[in-house]
């Protein structure tokens, strides 16, 4: 099969945390930061608690990696900002983040609150090129990687000299109660069976070992303010989003006995940035250069949902799971 043809898919019309049948909320739904043929749909779980959202039909196990082909993370970073009048901008904008605050708060998020943490071992899943388990690594934890992309495996051993394991989690079997910390960022809305995925994190982890893990938040303001446009959505890779709630439901029937869930809105920028990219045009393209307009509105946007959450405390962008065996 090529990326020129449909991707296989199967029916989903329940919820699998649930099992209620899932209601329309998104149709005509296409890849905007891709080139995945195919127009896809998403439901909504009905049940008040739950509101968990999946694709419906969803792409079969053995085609997705296939939807990865033409991604962004294959591609080159962005190139350095060039012209005296944008390194101005450049350094303003950095300034003002360096002055707010949030540019540490960023830190807090990227490095996943693991600094000040007593370093062990740690297994980041779905590690992608490895840069966040190298800054870990200087950090002074003992790290290893998983992931499924052989092109993102090889980078992040070619660049980093890390030790990464190819495949899924459950099919290359470590040991049980092997890791201090397991760590999953943007990981778990792309896979088809997230309870399976929680569950096997649980068995490698150590007795009184932290499971962190950062995925998209349906609560938020950013999907209230842009629908069915939120960069969230990601469509065909995002199998299924959560919310808070469902996110925590999940963890307790996985096993964890300590289960935390919070959102935070400090990257509420980047996905408003993306999102009105889609809005406007219907794609999104990685490390493309933004007209000044849309960075103005983006930043605003920033502003606005770091208020929002102060008083509403579910509507960050992002959830943050914090469980413990």
């Amino acid at each position: 099969m090529t990326m020129t043809q449909l991707i296989r898919t199967r029916p989903c019309p329940n919820c699998f945390l649930c099992g209620a049948t899932g209601e329309l909320l998104y149709s005509n739904l296409s890849d905007r930061l891709s080139e995945t043929p195919g127009v896809w749909q998403m439901k909504r779980c009905p049940q008040e608690r739950c509101g968990l959202l999946w694709l419906d039909p969803m792409p079969e196990e053995r085609d997705l990696p296939l939807i990865y082909e033409s991604y962004y993370t294959h591609q080159d970073k962005p190139p350095a900002v060039r012209g005296l009048a944008r390194r101005v901008a450049h350094w303003t904008y950095h300034a003002l983040l360096r002055t707010t605050g949030l540019a540490g708060q960023r830190e807090e998020l990227f490095s996943l609150y693991l600094r000040g943490t007593q370093p062990g071992r740690l297994l980041d899943v779905g590690c992608g090129d490895g840069g966040r388990l190298a800054r870990w690594q200087t950090m002074g934890w003992e790290v290893e990687g998983q992931e499924v992309d052989a092109t993102a495996a090889e980078r992040a051993r070619a660049r980093y000299g890390l030790r990464v394991h190819l495949g899924a989690l459950s099919d290359i079997a470590l040991p049980d109660s092997t890791f201090d910390v397991v760590t999953m960022s943007h990981v778990i809305e792309h896979v088809p069976d997230p309870l399976a995925l929680l569950k096997e994190c649980r068995r490698i982890l150590k007795p009184g070992g932290r499971l962190i893990a950062v995925t998209p938040n349906v609560n938020s303001l950013g999907h209230h303010r842009f629908g069915a446009c939120w960069r969230g959505l990601e469509p065909p890779r995002h199998l299924h989003l959560f919310s808070p709630t469902t996110l925590n439901d999940l963890g307790v029937r996985a096993g964890f006995h300590s289960v935390r869930t919070s959102t935070t809105a400090v990257n509420a920028q980047f996905l408003a940035e993306a999102s009105l990219c889609i809005a406007r045009t219907g794609r999104y393209r990685f490390g493309a250069r933004m007209e000044p307009g849309l960075v103005v509105r983006s930043l605003l946007f920033q502003f606005r949902a770091l208020a929002v959450h102060l008083a509403r405390k579910d509507s960050g962008e992002e959830c943050v799971f914090n469980a413990v065996k």
